[in-house]
């Protein structure tokens, strides 16, 4: 039995953040109903490679989901949502502040028509901020938030290379959800759940919020190593890059006599992980002397001998290749055509946790979904001549 079934969310997100928090609950058993605009769909279905049409980011997101295509601005689209309110669990929306209200499908409205739903909301800087009506997206949160200022080389600001405080929201988000879900269990109501790209940019930031409060310090660049341990840096082979972390006593030790340089624990200014820190300059050209003079893969085995923690920096095509990353792919579906994709990152010993194979056409579910709150054959096919859905 899957861990979520028979548990119904209505997802009207678009984009990343919500599509991913979606995915995470439908891998887990839920039932969900991704609810797009008609013809359209998702916006994200237009963006980078595509197969069949369908953007292979897309096809990423939203694998295992049923499409709905519906006219929410619409008086008749409107009646139809609020229908499938009646029996769902969990409506997803990451809209801008407002839209909802615009929608007359605010949380007042929908938890009338369900006292048990759960409405879980993403925005970009939160529903009560001043800038709200401003649109939001990873890389202009990243902006403003401070990590292009903490990030790269150089004094350019530099973006994380990928979506990852959209994927943090979507994972916070399922969070809530779930815990939403128990707390019903508990009480027989639901729940507002909020969370916001810039909620989630400040949970990551561990020490550097009490830093700035306390210390009035602003986290600078720090190119690849690590700020509070030291040697921990990336450094050059003969054949490529490896990172190193070996900042804790035991691990430096390991560290010198992998390098069989083991006079350096005893240095009087590289003995304690305080003074490593303070001299870290030194110490990172003194590794890198010897990496240098080295392949990644005669540094790694001596590494591995002294139990160092070791990464060779590889290319993302050259992970993919390996045998670890092999273990965390699985098939979809586009049409008949078949592609890879990561699977569910939660795994358990009874396989009760299953990534979803079919990628949706935008409304291929119409029918099959209108007809279960009621919708003839006749009233489906007046609504497709509106363009209702």
């Amino acid at each position: 039995m899957s861990l979520l079934k028979n548990i119904k969310i209505l997802d009207l997100t678009r984009f990343v953040a919500g599509p991913h928090c979606a995915l995470v609950l439908s891998d887990l058993g839920a039932d969900i109903i991704k609810i797009e605009k008609p013809q359209k769909g998702d916006d994200l279905r237009i963006i980078g490679p595509k197969l069949s049409n369908i953007s292979l980011w897309a096809a990423v997101l939203n694998r295992g989901k049923k499409s709905l295509s519906l006219d929410l601005k619409s008086e008749e689209g409107r009646k139809i949502f609020l229908k499938l309110v009646k029996s769902a669990d969990v409506i997803l929306e990451n809209f801008r502040p407002g839209v909802m209200e615009k929608l007359k499908l605010d949380w007042n409205t929908l938890n009338k028509v369900n006292k048990k739903i759960i409405m879980a909301r993403i925005s970009g800087y939160g529903q009560n901020d001043s800038t709200v009506s401003r649109q939001a997206f990873d890389a202009t949160v990243q902006a403003e938030t401070g990590y292009m200022h903490i990030s790269g080389h150089d004094n350019k600001p530099t973006m994380i290379g990928t979506v990852f405080l959209d994927y943090t929201t979507g994972l916070n988000t399922a969070i809530g959800i779930l815990a939403a879900i128990n707390s019903r269990n508990l009480t027989g109501k639901g729940e507002l759940i909020e969370t916001s790209l810039v909620s989630s940019a400040l949970s990551l930031s561990m020490g550097a919020v009490p830093d700035f409060f306390t210390n009035k310090k602003n986290f600078l660049k720090n190119s690849n190593s690590d700020r509070f341990s030291s040697p921990s840096n990336t450094y050059k082979t003969k054949n490529g890059y490896i990172h190193i972390m070996a900042g804790s006593d035991d691990r430096f030790y390991g560290l010198v006599n992998a390098m069989n340089k083991k006079e350096l624990f005893t240095n009087k200014i590289y003995n304690t992980p305080q003074k490593r820190i303070k001299n870290q300059k030194s110490l990172d050209n003194i590794v890198n002397n010897w990496t240098k003079k080295n392949t990644i893969q005669e540094v790694s085995k001596k590494l591995s001998k002294h139990n160092v923690p070791w990464g060779h920096v590889k290319t993302f095509g050259d992970f993919l290749k390996t045998k670890t990353a092999k273990n965390f792919i699985t098939s979809a579906k586009i049409n008949s055509k078949i592609i890879k994709v990561p699977k569910c990152a939660i795994e358990t010993p009874k396989k009760n946790v299953k990534s979803k194979t079919i990628v949706p056409q935008v409304g291929q579910d119409n029918n099959k979904i209108l007809k279960s709150i009621g919708y003839t054959r006749k009233k489906i096919d007046i609504l497709k001549k509106k363009n209702i859905i």
